[in-house]
């Protein structure tokens, strides 16, 4: 059932069976785009500004979480969500957190990252980060912690983890083509997971 609603508004934003490459001129026109459009200008704003750094001050609090860095481009790229990412350091390897908050719906999504290290820090420095960390948390932890901030103080839901790869057959954006076009793309933005 929730499939089928949020499919539905996909629909109102993407337009079905237009090709972004080989129509582009007509996709550009197309109603369900120009919605998208007006949303995604709309954020691209000085309230959009005021909007994230009230976003941030939710997690100023936390000794970890008030390192998160605002990773939102919204120009150009025209992601349809605000991005938020953080590097910890766990048992020597550099791991990141992005958190990601839709802008047309009340959801949110965590991903989890890993990283070389080693390209930006030495073993040694590692170590020094690490055992200047005041936090004993782990990343499962901290990303309890951020959902239930981002739950219970913006009053978000976790996107069903189920459906962020269910393919919408005849929706195609951006470099993403006809046939590709994941749930997750509708309400985030064009990465694939």
């Amino acid at each position: 059932m929730i499939e089928d609603v949020l499919t539905n508004f996909v629909y109102l934003y993407y337009p079905k069976n237009v090709c972004p490459w080989d129509e582009r001129d007509k996709y550009l026109k197309t109603v369900e785009y120009n919605r998208l459009r007006k949303i995604i200008d709309y954020f691209d704003s000085e309230e959009n500004l005021r909007i994230r750094d009230n976003i941030k001050k939710e997690f100023e609090n936390d000794i970890v979480l008030k390192e998160f860095q605002d990773f939102s481009t919204l120009d150009g790229c025209e992601d349809r969500c605000f991005t938020f990412f953080l590097n910890i350091f766990e048992n020597g390897e550099l791991l990141s957190i992005s958190l990601h908050i839709s802008l047309l719906l009340p959801y949110y999504v965590i991903r989890r990252g890993w990283h070389h290290a080693e390209l930006w820090f030495t073993k040694e420095k590692i170590e020094e980060l690490e055992t200047q960390n005041l936090d004993s948390r782990k990343m499962d932890d901290i990303i309890l912690d951020i959902e239930k901030i981002v739950e219970e103080k913006l009053l978000y839901q976790k996107f069903p983890q189920t459906l962020m790869n269910t393919i919408i057959s005849d929706i195609g954006f951006q470099d993403i083509y006809i046939g590709h076009f994941k749930m997750y793309n509708g309400f985030f933005n064009n990465q694939n997971i």
